[in-house]
Formats: C-alpha cells, sequence, structure tokens
C-alpha cells in the first residue's frame, strides 16, 4: 500500500483527503519512482476547482516530483532502479510512488549538485520560466520586467534574462526585495502608483516583460511603452493573446530539452531556486493555504516520508 492525495468532488482544498491506495505496478515501458518531494502550483488548485473542466471520480492531484527510480518495467533501457530522477506526471505526483507510462517524455536524470528538493518543484515553473523567456528574447543590454520575481515562475524566469546579460526589474512584496536584489534583480514593491516606481527605475523605457498578472498588469506595461509583441503573460488567460497581440508562452510551448538544460544550470550555480516552504503529505491543505496566502519565496514543497533501510544499506552499515 501506498499515501495520495486525492479528491471526488470539484471544490477546495477541503476535498482533498491523503489516504491509503494500491501500489502502482509498472508495465512494459513504465517506470516507477518513489517520490521525495513534490512541487506544489497554482494550476493544480484550477484543476482541483474544476476550472480546466469537470470530471467525475476519484482523481489524484500534483504535477511535479523528484525521487528514486524503484521499478522499470521491461524495455526501459535509460532508467535503471536508483537512480535519482525529477519530472512531471498530471495529476498523481503527491504520492508516495508515482507511475511513470512515458519515462522518454515526463523524466529527467538528476544531474550531480541538484538536490532533489529544488528538483521536486521545478516542472511546472522551470518549464514556463524558460518558454516565456524564449518567447521575448531579453538582449544584453535592455531593461526587463518581471512581475511576481519572488515567486516560483518569476524568481527563475528573472535569472534567465539576467544570464542573458538584460538588466531586470522585478515586482515583489516587501519582505522579499533583499532577496532579490541579492541576486542581482532590481526590486520594486508591489502596490498603488506602480507605474510611477516603474517609470523612475526605468527612465529609458522597458523593452520586454514576463507578467505573471491579470489584463490589468498587460495594460499598464503597453501604457509603458513595451512592444505588445515583447510582452508575455502567463496568467491573464489565453484571450489576451489576440486581444493585446502579447505572447501567452508557458509549459505547453516548452522543449523536452528544457528541463535538462535548466537543472544543469541550477547545478552550476548560474540560477537559484529557493524553497519558500516543505510541508508533509499529510499537511497537504495547510501546504496549499500557504502557497496562495503565504507569498513563500520560490517554490513549496510536500515531503515524502523516507523508506526504511534497503537491504543492501543495511548489509553496508553491518559488514
Amino acid at each position: 500500500m501506498t499515501k495520495r492525495v486525492q479528491y471526488d468532488n470539484h471544490g477546495t482544498t477541503d476535498e482533498l483527503e491523503v489516504v491509503d491506495v494500491e501500489s502502482p505496478t509498472v508495465g512494459p515501458g513504465q517506470v516507477s519512482v518513489q517520490v521525495r518531494f513534490a512541487g506544489l502550483n497554482p494550476v493544480d488548485l484550477a484543476i482541483l476547482s474544476g476550472s480546466f473542466g469537470s470530471g467525475s471520480g476519484t482523481r489524484g492531484l500534483g504535477m511535479d516530483f523528484s525521487g528514486v527510480v524503484a521499478e522499470v518495467g521491461d524495455g526501459v533501457e535509460d532508467f535503471s532502479p536508483g537512480d535519482l530522477v525529477f519530472g512531471g506526471v498530471p495529476n498523481q505526483s503527491e504520492a508516495d510512488y508515482v507511475l511513470v507510462k512515458d519515462p522518454a517524455k515526463h523524466l529527467n536524470k538528476i544531474p550531480k549538485g541538484l538536490g532533489t528538493d529544488v528538483a521536486g518543484g521545478l516542472n511546472v515553473a522551470g518549464s514556463t520560466a524558460v518558454a516565456g523567456i524564449r518567447a521575448i528574447a531579453p538582449q544584453a543590454g535592455e531593461t526587463i520586467f518581471v512581475s511576481g520575481a519572488s515567486g516560483g515562475v518569476g524568481i527563475i524566469a528573472a535569472q534567465l534574462a539576467l544570464g542573458l546579460g538584460a538588466r531586470v526589474i522585478g515586482t515583489t512584496s516587501p519582505g522579499n526585495v533583499q532577496l532579490l536584489d541579492g541576486l542581482g534583480i532590481d526590486a520594486v514593491e508591489y502596490g498603488p502608483e506602480l507605474e510611477e516606481r516603474l517609470r523612475e527605475a526605468a527612465p529609458d523605457g522597458i523593452q520586454a516583460a514576463y507578467s505573471t498578472r491579470g489584463e490589468d498588469e498587460i495594460e499598464m506595461l503597453l501604457g509603458l511603452g513595451v512592444p505588445a509583441a515583447r510582452i508575455n503573460s502567463i496568467a491573464a488567460g489565453p484571450q489576451v493573446a489576440d486581444k493585446y497581440g502579447v505572447h501567452t508562452d508557458g509549459q505547453a510551448k516548452a522543449r523536452r530539452d528544457d528541463l535538462p538544460w535548466l537543472a544543469m544550470a541550477i547545478a552550476y550555480g548560474h540560477v537559484v531556486v529557493p524553497i519558500g516552504g516543505v510541508f508533509d503529505l499529510d499537511d497537504v491543505r495547510a501546504a496549499y493555504g500557504f502557497l496562495t496566502g503565504g507569498h513563500p519565496v520560490g517554490k513549496v514543497l510536500l515531503r515524502m516520508e523516507p523508506k526504511p533501510f534497503t537491504a543492501e544499506q543495511t548489509d553496508y552499515l553491518t559488514q
């Protein structure tokens, strides 16, 4: 038996339960992963609420995970039991074990230098950040705006723009200003008169923007003279592409090798992904409450209880 987060009806996190279920059975071409960390994302709550369509029956939740390969099916050659891996599978990562039916598409090995905690939250935020930065193509010497620059997507996107030689202005809450400044991001606080503060911070204008807020922010950026073709929006909805002419590139536009590339960039120290909070699986409701109301820096994770030593580990210590 194994534990997992699941729900029967769409709604709020009050619908979530942690239950014991049968461990997944590995078939040909499949991989079972013992999860160490599962990353939480706002899209999980949208799925839970029914915003992406209603469904019936019991469903799991979560997309991001890291862990250890437990078992591989016939025909799997790229992964072996014991490999440290990370990736994403739809609506099942918040569990002790996940079954990856297409490992060539959804699973990556963790490079040396990248912790399983950070890797556990990379799938959605990392691929979304890379795809959006590619869409607005920051250039050396340009000034780039990133909203929500201390959040899971924004903090990665901002550092990618920095790596391309751009100056980055990022919005954040007062408590996270020092963190962004330490990363080389010029922090500007949210709140009233933001447009005026941005004009002051960028007297020569803003050339491109990564928007993680609604339509009001897109209109503000256009008013600041940012070209629509160099704005990427990930939170205002798909309609803004036609309405304003902006990009809406997110995870769906990411390339297969984007996550392995980003994992190496983090391992090399070019990108820092802070962990804003870590919760036990049984505290999943509190974890989502913290995600939405706590203004966390970087990623919020669920941590699975480690399993007992294997026979090989025990033998090593006793012989």
